[in-house]
């Protein structure tokens, strides 16, 4: 990420490629993508049918002896329960046929009961001399027990011969990190001398609410594997990214990568992990290749990305294939492809996708007097914003979280629907009013052009090459933001700007250290008090527990108020233990800054343990640059 400070008078595109880290890329808030990817003539490639309306979880591969391309999606009904077994398909000239199913759950093996079937799905291939090894995730019919299990075929369209007993049984799986049973989701790898097994884990019964990589390894792709260890998860010392899911993974070039999705509100956000083959089971091998930027929804794919992340494959022809689910607006899922050049990721130009609920693409830069021009496409709703202020951070710290109220809240913004647009200020209290409101009476093309001026006080607004507004607004420094509401996607031609860009004090609240400590417990209380810094905050219930921030910037200060009932906690900063901090007071003290720490610009986390019950979470300050 560049260090460079705009000077006033200098004009930059910050809708080149190349400015893509001036943003704030985010699971929960937005993440403006320059993604590549372009869909597939012929999508969907299969469409989801009663009693399994939901295909997800599918696995691409390609057959290195007939280089045919073959799908395998796992069949779910709505709600995910029961679950089915996994259908083939099998691509045929520009499209794709059902060749029938790869695996069915059986009454009479392992995952059922003698008389209910339970379920087999979310598969993985590999072909070595002469056969097609797989694994696969099971469950009994009730769900109280599931793992991973092995099957075999000599063609990749089976028939498959399943073992008798399962690689993994998770009714003798022991908690790891006090919470991670259920192994599920596998993706299998050979390796020079033995074979790997990476996989999903989560609570016992699959529950969810925190999600983790595993993996096994083992001298023979039938077993036995070694118990499971985790190599990523949320409750690591390190950054990483709350809320996300993985499956499946794929070689290339000798890395593993591991795709791996928000489970927000707005499923749109990936980050691409990846670590050396022969290193893949230390937790350490692994590293972040692209967070965010890596996958854009588009028009008819109603929910985004829904179920998992994308599989991919790459092809000898230096291109990556990407099978991904999403859904109908009836709530039907479907199976799509895209692809992207392997070399290129990137592209000028991005997209910001709302799907569900309204995305945000934040400048992480400050600026009082500017003169910005955005070129832009919209399928509905969106805003240019300026004099952003707000704390950022979810609603809730776990699955379908979306923006927290505060996030709207002290700024400006130029709402655009259509023809229409309105100005409204919102104050910090989140009450609004409409500044003006007009409609474009001029032809248009499908690209709005909107500029904005700012010097002092006076704003002028030009829409289209034509003067629309001008008055008197307030003038305070602030981000400057896009906004796209709930169902829309935004493309970004072009955002040029000029003015002095200052470094941002980015403000994080408390729902943010909770969704990245991923904690499923309720060692943390929702508190509203004067006290902390915008009235709201949460206070532990018992010792032992933790918050975690994940943030890119170079500075973070840590607030929080003191009081009575309050007590201790430890400061832990990437892995390295760095202070004990003592909120106790014999009065009650409003928030303040309590510790602080420059670092190097980049990754990091910051961990607070409380050691006794009651320990106050307030909100960080990350200075961006």
């Amino acid at each position: 990420m560049t260090d460079t400070v705009l000077a006033e008078h200098t004009v930059i595109d910050l809708a080149q490629a190349r400015c893509r880290d001036y943003w704030l890329h985010h699971p929960v808030l937005g993440d403006p993508s320059w993604d590549t990817f372009e869909r597939e003539a012929g999508n969907p490639i299969y469409t989801g049918a009663a009693p399994h309306n939901w295909p997800v979880n599918g696995f691409l591969f390609r057959d290195p002896p007939s280089d045919r391309w073959y799908a395998y999606i796992s069949l779910y009904p709505r709600g995910y329960w029961p679950p089915g077994g996994v259908l083939m398909l099998r691509e045929e000239g520009e499209g794709w046929q059902a060749v029938g199913m790869a695996l069915s759950p059986d009454p009479h093996s392992f995952e059922g009961d003698g008389q209910r079937a339970g379920g087999t799905v979310d598969v993985s291939l590999v072909y070595e001399d002469g056969r097609y090894h797989m694994v696969y995730g099971w469950c009994d019919p009730d769900n109280q027990r599931g793992g991973l299990a092995y099957a075999w075929s000599t063609s990749p369209e089976g028939p498959f011969y399943r073992s008798q007993s399962p690689l993994h049984d998770d009714a003798h799986q022991p908690a790891l990190a006090d919470r991670y049973v259920r192994a599920y989701a596998p993706t299998l790898i050979r390796r020079q001398n033995d074979w790997l097994i990476l996989h999903m884990m989560s609570t016992a019964r699959n529950a969810g609410g925190t999600w983790a990589l595993g993996c096994m390894t083992a001298r023979q792709p039938e077993g036995p594997y070694t118990p499971p260890q985790l190599v990523l998860m949320p409750q690591s010392q390190r950054f990483h990214p709350p809320l996300v899911e993985f499956y499946p993974q794929f070689v290339h070039e000798g890395y593993v990568y591991a795709p791996a999705t928000s489970v927000a509100l707005n499923r749109s956000f990936q980050t691409l992990f990846r670590a050396p083959v022969e290193q893949a089971h230390r937790a350490e091998a692994w590293e972040i290749e692209q967070y965010g930027s890596v996958w854009h929804d588009e028009v008819g794919e109603e929910k985004g990305i829904w179920g998992q992340t994308f599989a991919a494959q790459v092809a000898p022809a230096g291109f990556v294939r990407g099978l991904y689910p999403c859904k109908t607006h009836n709530d039907v899922g479907t199976i799509h492809l895209a692809r992207r050049r392997w070399g290129q990721p990137y592209r000028d130009g991005f997209v910001l996708s709302a799907p569900n609920g309204p995305a945000l693409a934040v400048l992480r830069r400050t600026v009082r007097d500017f003169e910005v021009r955005v070129v832009a496409r919209s399928t509905g709703a969106w805003a240019l914003c300026w004099g952003c202020d707000a704390p950022l951070g979810p609603d809730r710290p776990y699955a379908d979280a979306s923006l927290h109220p505060l996030v709207r809240t002290r700024r400006i913004e130029l709402r655009c629907i259509n023809s229409d647009y309105r100005i409204a200020m919102i104050d910090a209290d989140g009450s609004e009013y409409t500044v003006a409101r007009w409609s474009n009476r001029q032809p248009m093309e499908r690209a709005e052009q909107i500029e904005v001026v700012r010097v002092g006080g006076l704003v002028r607004i030009v829409v289209n090459g034509h003067l629309a507004w001008q008055g008197t607004l307030p003038s305070w420094s602030g981000r400057i933001e896009l906004l796209a509401e709930a169902g829309v996607i935004l493309e970004v031609d072009r955002c040029e700007l000029s003015g002095a860009l200052e470094a941002n004090w980015e403000c994080w609240l408390s729902s943010e250290g909770l969704a990245g400590s991923a904690d499923a417990s309720q060692a943390w209380q929702p508190v509203t008090d004067e006290h902390f810094r915008f009235g709201i905050g949460h206070v532990s219930t018992q010792p032992q527990a933790r918050v975690k921030w994940n943030f890119a910037g170079t500075c973070v200060r840590l607030y929080a108020p003191c009081g009575p009932e309050y007590g201790q906690c430890d400061v832990w900063l990437n892995g390295e233990w760095r202070t004990t901090l003592d909120f106790k007071s014999a009065q009650h003290e409003q928030s303040q800054l309590r510790w602080s720490q420059d670092l190097p610009y980049g990754r990091h986390a910051l961990v607070l343990q409380t050691r006794e019950a009651s320990v106050p979470c307030d909100l960080i300050e990350v200075k961006s640059m």
